[in-house]
């Protein structure tokens, strides 16, 4: 004859044990959306990484290719700053100047411009920071107001693509702009994904 609290113990062992097993997948399937990167192919010929922490976010346009947005911070001190990604023309230097020129202010500071290489490609890399201005609305024939940002920065690339992969080398920009804050906090994993392209 089983003892009376054998008898017991047993189906409530068996819940745990069942129960122990529904959560183990999904405590996984967790770990795992942590970790995930995203890869955006460049051309057919090379590849950029996107760490795990930088979110897909919508396009603000149809000019830009991908988007993502960075963060630091947590609760009401959390900050965001915009990602995005796009092939485009006009020459290096003349890019970096225009976004250079996109800041102003006594307390503007500007590292680089800076030149890398990661597989053949040529990765141009700029930091700024300061008053960002940028223009917010308007439309094809009209530009909108321009709106000012105190204590802004950003991180850009221009990726030029290997010799031999096309008559015309082309780029693919890279930018990260936000509260200084947040660039900061992102700015290795910035780095790392925009010289993972020829990786």
């Amino acid at each position: 004859m089983i003892p009376m609290n054998c008898a017991l113990t047993r189906p409530r062992t068996l819940i745990m044990a069942v129960l122990t097993l529904l959560a183990a997948p999904l405590w996984a399937s967790g770990d795992e959306t942590a970790t995930t990167t995203e890869k955006i192919d460049v051309f057919g010929a090379g590849t950029l990484v996107v760490p795990a922490e930088f979110k897909r976010a919508p396009k603000a346009n149809n000019i830009i290719e991908h988007e993502f947005q960075a963060s630091a911070g947590e609760g009401e001190d959390a900050q965001t700053a915009r990602v995005t990604m796009m092939p485009a023309s006009g020459g290096v230097k003349a890019n970096i100047d225009r976004w250079i020129g996109q800041f102003s202010g006594p307390d503007r500071k500007t590292v680089g411009p800076k030149e890398t290489q990661s597989g053949g490609w040529a990765v141009h890399t700029v930091q700024v920071s300061g008053q960002y201005a940028t223009r917010m609305g308007g439309g094809p024939f009209a530009g909108g107001r321009m709106v000012r940002h105190e204590g802004y920065a950003m991180m850009g690339a221009i990726l030029v693509e290997p010799e031999g992969d096309s008559p015309r080398r082309r780029q693919y920009f890279v930018k990260m702009i936000g509260p200084e804050a947040v660039i900061k906090a992102n700015s290795e994993s910035f780095k790392k994904m925009v010289t993972s392209v020829g990786q």
